[in-house]
């Protein structure tokens, strides 16, 4: 195996670990807050695993899907051409994502939360689009991973919107870093 293609993901755990010496020693208030902010680090390590390591799982293609060749990379920039299991596993990585927005920032504008999930996709696809130009890592950069990864993180913040606003207040507030209203 080509162990070049294994080093942007090492230098990506270098830095999630420079941030979970920062997460350790941030003072938060309760043992709640700090499951949040070690519960994010592990779930952003997995993500990084999923997306930016060489991939030892893929789904077959049911569907033909047209795409271009960009420097011998595979770009899908036409959406919904095949709604399969991994389009729908795509919005379901990034809920959680959107719970720990709304838990650890708590945006409050919508225009802000809305760029939270757009900017989430575009950060996952810009990356492996960079990652694929210099070590050929293989992986696909694909509009519909955008739209699918914004659709989950919206999702993840609904889910907490909605449990703050019931009796699971409480069990809402203890987990966030600031009081969900």
């Amino acid at each position: 195996m080509n162990m070049k293609i294994w080093i942007p993901f090492i230098l990506i755990c270098l830095l999630l670990l420079v941030l979970l010496v920062k997460l350790i020693r941030q003072q938060t208030d309760t043992i709640w807050q700090k499951i949040t902010l070690l519960t994010s680090w592990v779930y952003l390590f997995f993500i990084c695993r999923i997306c930016f390591a060489p991939a030892p799982f893929s789904f077959p293609a049911v569907h033909e899907i047209h795409y271009f060749l960009i420097h011998g990379m595979i770009v899908n920039l036409v959406p919904f051409q095949a709604m399969d299991t991994a389009f729908w596993l795509n919005v379901l990585m990034t809920v959680p994502a959107g719970i720990y927005y709304m838990l650890i920032f708590n945006p409050r504008r919508l225009s802000v939360k809305v760029w939270l999930g757009i900017g989430t996709g575009l950060t996952i696809e810009t990356t492996q689009f960079i990652i694929n130009w210099f070590v050929q890592l293989g992986r696909w950069v694909e509009v519909d991973d955008l739209i699918t990864n914004a659709c989950g993180v919206w999702i993840g913040m609904i889910l907490i919107y909605a449990l703050s606003q019931f009796s699971t207040r409480l069990l809402v507030n203890k987990f966030s870093l600031h009081n969900m209203r």
